[in-house]
């Protein structure tokens, strides 16, 4: 990773480790407030948007986030570099994130009727997984690419 050389090593390791969990939540989350506005606001379901946004944003945005950042950790922080651990970060956050708990909040929709899936299966599934390939190559481009990494230096990430 490209940090700081006045930085302490310890300083340099704990912030290598912190990155994918800061950006996995910063990702999912925004992915979630999308999901949120689209499907939580304006393509339906039955409950309440209080309900809706602690769903989306507070346990989806969080956990998931975390999960991806946690799992970007322990499987390629000081193992894979470059355009290897790009794309092993995005097969991560597409299959994680975009297929497995997106059908997984798609079959929870289908019985609880939230987020208007049942309505648009389509898009709620073919969004889903398109966002989290995005979040996916931008979580790695960040993380592995050094002009990535030299864009959160700058910004004290």
């Amino acid at each position: 990773m490209n940090f700081d050389a006045t930085m302490d090593p310890a300083s340099t390791i704990r912030r290598q480790y912190l990155r994918p969990l800061w950006l996995g939540i910063l990702f999912a989350t925004i992915g979630e407030s999308f999901v949120f506005l689209v499907f939580g606001l304006l393509l339906g379901g039955t409950a309440g948007w209080p309900m809706k946004l602690a769903w989306t944003v507070g346990f989806c945005g969080v956990g998931m986030g975390s999960t991806i950042g946690a799992l970007v950790d322990l499987l390629l922080v000081d193992r894979w570099r470059g355009r290897r651990a790009i794309l092993a970060t995005t097969a991560l956050s597409t299959g994680i994130l975009g297929i497995a708990c997106n059908l997984l909040c798609f079959r929870l929709d289908m019985g609880l009727e939230y987020f208007g899936g049942a309505e648009h299966p389509v898009v709620f599934l073919a969004s889903g997984i398109l966002g989290a390939m995005a979040c996916g190559i931008a979580m790695g481009w960040l993380l592995f690419d050094e002009k990535g990494q030299a864009w959160l230096d700058g910004r004290g990430v």
